[in-house]
């Protein structure tokens, strides 16, 4: 019932922000057409070369880190997974199919260990936070000194500001922090092999979870004593923001309009912001909503503002999700051949075999 409720009160959510998306554009669909009448298609085809670009970027970021955890597997199956995982993260994250769980799968066929693949997973993580973070801070201030911003702009400035630097803080003290990092392991440990079993019918047995632990402990060691080594990693995760934003900025000149680099990361920082709402995958309507807002009031056309955004969802979102089923497609048949398993992993699912 818990779980029937849960999904009914995401779904309900997603329809009250998508009609209200639905809403505006149908108030302003005169100026729409017209507006995409007038669409630079140079641009657009900029946009989606540069969302190509993260993705290739986010792969390099997931090689190099489990190269640095002394795990090797190809740079394009590195590419192809974090692409699928990323965007089933950003579309069905909170219908209770995690892009977490289901690269810890698609690693896992490929003999990348469970407590790895979660150590990978959350380097990217506290890397990804902590550069867009600063971005965003920069972005903000350079804003507030540039132009004469209102309280209410600065306040909501600042709201996604903290909203980004919380997140990033919370995955920054589980890397660093052992006594937080064992509460949570258990229960990150479950769920995501609640979730891989609801989805692919395999179940990690539960005795592997000293295995994990270990593995998790043991990847923490070595990417403090090779943060040296991990220069490549951030540079990619620059890379990775860097060319997100300017999905953002090819939006807008697509639409006849020249934004400054402050607003543009204020109203980015604002819809970053409600990425992070559970209840609404990727942000889903209310993004758009939120991001002309905040360029509308920086002088912005309503309806032009919001059809950058528009643009940036479809270019970022839409159509690398629809590509991802075919990628994913390709990762299931290229799946390596399952190995005879060894007589320590056969003993320990008999013994969870017994237990249940």
């Amino acid at each position: 019932m818990n779980t029937i409720k849960k999904h009914i009160w995401v779904i309900l959510s997603c329809l009250i922000s998508v009609s209200a998306l639905i809403w505006f554009i149908y108030n302003g669909k005169d100026n729409f057409l017209k507006i995409w009448r007038e669409v630079n298609t140079f641009y657009l085809i900029l946009s989606m070369l540069a969302s190509g670009i993260i993705y290739v970027f986010m792969g390099l970021s997931l090689w190099e880190t489990l190269k640095l955890l002394g795990r090797k597997i190809s740079v394009g199956a590195c590419m192809s997974i974090a692409f699928v995982s990323t965007t089933v993260n950003y579309l069905v994250s909170t219908m209770g199919v995690s892009g977490f769980a289901l690269r810890a799968h698609l690693l896992g066929k490929r003999g990348i260990p469970l407590g790895i693949s979660v150590m990978a997973s959350i380097v990217i993580t506290v890397l990804l936070y902590v550069v867009l973070f600063a971005i965003i801070l920069q972005g903000t201030l350079l804003l507030v000194l540039s132009s004469g911003m209102s309280r209410e702009q600065i306040v909501r400035n600042f709201i996604a500001v903290v909203c980004i630097a919380l997140v990033g803080a919370a995955i920054t003290a589980f890397f660093f922090n052992s006594e937080f990092r064992y509460k949570g392991l258990r229960k990150m440990f479950m769920y995501t092999n609640k979730v891989i079993y609801k989805l692919f019918g395999a179940l990690i047995p539960k005795n592997n979870f000293s295995a994990f632990t270990t593995q998790l402990d043991n990847g923490i060691k070595t990417i403090h004593k090779n943060k040296s080594k991990m220069t490549a990693t951030i540079l990619y995760v620059c890379g990775d923001w860097i060319f997100t934003i300017l999905i953002l900025y090819l939006a807008f000149l697509a639409v006849g309009v020249k934004i400054g680099i402050g607003i543009l990361l204020a109203g980015f920082a604002v819809g970053m912001a409600t990425t992070l709402i559970p209840v609404l995958p990727g942000g889903i309507g209310a993004m758009e909503i939120a991001m002309a807002t905040v360029f509308s009031q920086a002088g912005i056309d309503w309806d032009t503002a919001l059809m950058a955004a528009l643009i940036y969802r479809v270019v970022y979102y839409i159509i690398p999700g629809i590509i991802s089923i075919f990628v994913y497609w390709g990762l299931k048949l290229s799946e390596p051949t399952p190995m005879r398993k060894n007589r320590a992993q056969e003993y320990l699912e008999k013994q969870s075999q017994k237990a249940e």
